[in-house]
Parts: C-alpha cells; structure tokens; sequence
C-alpha cells in the first residue's frame, strides 16, 4: 500500500485528504461529504464526527488538511494528518452491518467497552451489545469461552482494541442484541439471539 495525497477545491478552499491508496473510496466520500457542507462551513479547528471516529480540518498554510486523532499515541488529544485507520474501521464496520442488513449504530472511539477476564488471552471471543450505548458506555461485553458471571469486567476504551484485537472493531456497529463470534481475527458469525 503507498501513501496517498487527494486535493480539492471546496467552496474556495483547498483541502487536502492523506491515506494509504486502500483506503481511496471512502477518501472520495469524505470529501464528498466535505463538498455538501453549506459555504463557510469549512472553518480551521472543526471537527466533524464520522461514524466510529471524528474528523478535524486543520490548517497548513493556505490550505485545511484533514487529520485524525492520533490512535497510535493519544487520540483524546493528539491529531495526525492520515486519515487511514478511521477509514480502515469504518469500512469493516460498515461491511458487517451491510452484509447483516441493518443500519450501524456506532460506538465513538473514546466510549468505554467492558471485557470479562481472560479475553486477551483466548483465541475465541463473543463480543455482545448488551444494553443501548449511553453517554460513554458502547453497551458492548466481550466475553471469553467459560467466562463466569459475576466477575468484574475490565473497562477500556474503544480505541484500545486497535492495540489489543483490532478485529474485533468490525463488529462494533451492530445494533443492541446482537452478539459476534471471533477466533482470532476472524469473525466466524453473528447474530440476534432472542
């Protein structure tokens, strides 16, 4: 995969998009999306929510780069001009919720999910949305084989599974109720137990 530079002129602004070339479809989109914004909406310092992730337009000279926060350092805080792991998630993310054909619900990278002990550790995982995402809690459990009820679950934010079991990212848009099955990264299968 080779770096990637897109420029445009957008409502008398040039803006500029980095990501790897895999990445180039949804480039295109978000600055399609960049396009639709009303004239003078494209201001330095905005950031823009896009699904998972967000977006901020920071200015370089005469022209407005879009950046990303810094998942490899810290996102909370830090930006960093490419733009490819949040397109990377959202597209996995978006693939699962098409190919079950439901409409995403996304959890924002900085919300929390809850993980029973022993899921760093197992090959196999479940991940369920447990209960409707509210303020900074995604409402997701990851869950190992045998897990007992009644342990306390470790806490972490969702960016952290970039680090821990990126795989598991893909699934992280499905709706509450639903539950998703791993070996390794693999997601074996998914559904909506009643």
């Amino acid at each position: 995969m080779a770096p990637l530079r897109l420029e445009r002129h957008l409502h008398g602004v040039h803006v500029v998009l980095h990501c790897e070339d895999d990445a180039e479809e949804q480039a295109e989109w978000v600055l399609g999306v960049l396009t639709r914004l009303p004239p003078g909406g494209l201001l330095p310092g905005r950031t823009l929510r896009f699904g998972w992730s967000s977006l901020r337009l920071d200015p370089r000279g005469t022209s407005l780069v879009v950046t990303e926060p810094d998942f490899a350092g810290n996102p909370m805080t830090d930006w960093r001009d490419d733009i490819t792991v949040t397109l990377r998630v959202q597209g996995r993310m978006l693939e699962t919720t098409q190919t079950v054909g439901c409409d995403p619900l996304f959890p924002r990278y900085g919300d929390r999910v809850d993980a029973l002990p022993g899921w760093e550790s197992s090959s196999r995982l479940a991940v369920a949305r447990i209960r409707a995402p509210e303020a900074t809690d995604s409402g997701w459990l990851i869950i190992p084989p045998g897990a007992a009820t009644g342990q306390e679950p470790e806490s972490l934010p969702l960016y952290a599974l970039l680090h821990r079991r990126p795989a598991l990212l893909s699934a992280l848009a499905l709706p509450e109720g639903w539950v998703a099955e791993f070996e390794d990264d693999a997601l074996l299968g998914y559904g909506r137990p009643n």
